[in-house]
């Protein structure tokens, strides 16, 4: 193939999202991965319809029929304080690492002449070139996040013990439990670059998700406050399919009290119980209480994704 074509894109329509559709089937079929992350995929999605308030997008093209061939996505879903930027290309040979040198340059470059900031570069089970690239352009690795998976159902053990009748698990009631969730959650996560800084459109856009279940969202009432919460997520599509432990969460005031374990055993057994046999979830790498407590249930590291930070010049200011 020859050189393809850059076109560099500040809006989004229908017949992007179906390219973009397109290429990660494609990619999906010769590496099992999907290619783009769900966020990215959501701010696509919003960014068609008219919602979002950043997006900025660099594709590449065969330039003897058109089709897409490679991609690169920045937008701000998620956590605002950085911009996030992921690229897939869809070809597996040598010619993919010269083109995603490409697409990762150029996408830079934009960035900084619409005016630059904090971007964060994410990802999925790097290699060395993947190091490599990001610190040619000034990336710096930021931080590890790591894929635990575990089988369904777990070993029996004896129940954890609750403190008394006060204590209870129950699912999530839409309409209801949101406010009292964000504040429980947003003070577990205050320092989270994700998961902390929710707000109430956050979560009711989360509920119109296809694989939202409020039974598999598991939260927990101490003397009748909401304290925590388990909220699980189904991948049946993928191979195998999966139970995702999607965010976990204690109220800082009960942390230490073993209602993490509490928790994510709820959330586990929830799962199994709909027939899944493969659990999962992310955890961020230096976080070891939290790897620990995971590995003590059976977990173990399935792969490792990564963020890499840069503060790109204002090229307006040059």
């Amino acid at each position: 193939m020859d050189d393809p074509a850059l076109q560099v894109m500040t809006m989004a329509d229908s017949g992007l999202v179906d390219e973009v559709t397109l290429l990660l089937h494609r990619v999906k079929a010769v590496r099992g991965v999907s290619g783009l992350s769900e966020g990215r995929l959501r701010a696509l999605h919003g960014a068609s319809s008219g919602q979002g308030t950043q997006f900025l997008a660099v594709a590449a093209r065969d330039p003897s029929d058109g089709q897409l061939v490679a991609y690169a996505q920045v937008d701000d879903e998620g956590d605002r304080s950085y911009s996030n930027v992921e690229l897939v290309t869809a070809s597996t040979d040598a010619s993919a690492e010269r083109l995603a040198d490409v697409l990762l340059d150029s996408v830079v470059a934009e960035f900084g002449a619409a005016g630059g900031g904090p971007l964060r570069l994410w990802v999925a089970q790097p290699q060395t070139r993947d190091d490599r690239r990001a610190s040619s352009l000034g990336f710096t690795i930021e931080r590890d996040l790591v894929q635990l998976r575990c089988t369904l159902p777990l070993a029996a053990v004896s129940s954890a013990r609750m403190a008394g009748p006060e204590a209870t698990i129950r699912p999530f009631r839409v309409g209801e439990d949101e406010q009292a969730w964000l504040i429980a959650n947003n003070r577990a996560f205050a320092e989270h670059p994700e998961q902390g800084h929710w707000d109430i459109t956050t979560i009711e856009a989360r509920e119109r998700e296809p694989w939202f279940d409020a039974d598999g969202f598991r939260v927990l009432e101490l003397d009748g406050k909401l304290a925590g919460s388990c909220w699980t997520k189904i991948h049946a599509n993928s191979d195998p399919p999966m139970g995702e432990i999607y965010a976990i969460s204690v109220d800082p005031d009960h942390h230490g009290q073993g209602w993490g374990r509490v928790l994510t055993r709820a959330g586990l057994d929830w799962l199994a119980e709909q027939g899944l046999r493969t659990g999962m979830l992310y955890v961020d790498g230096a976080n070891t209480a939290a790897m620990s407590l995971y590995r003590s249930m059976g977990f173990s590291t399935d792969h490792v994704d990564r963020s890499y930070v840069i503060d790109v010049p204002d090229a307006r200011q040059a």
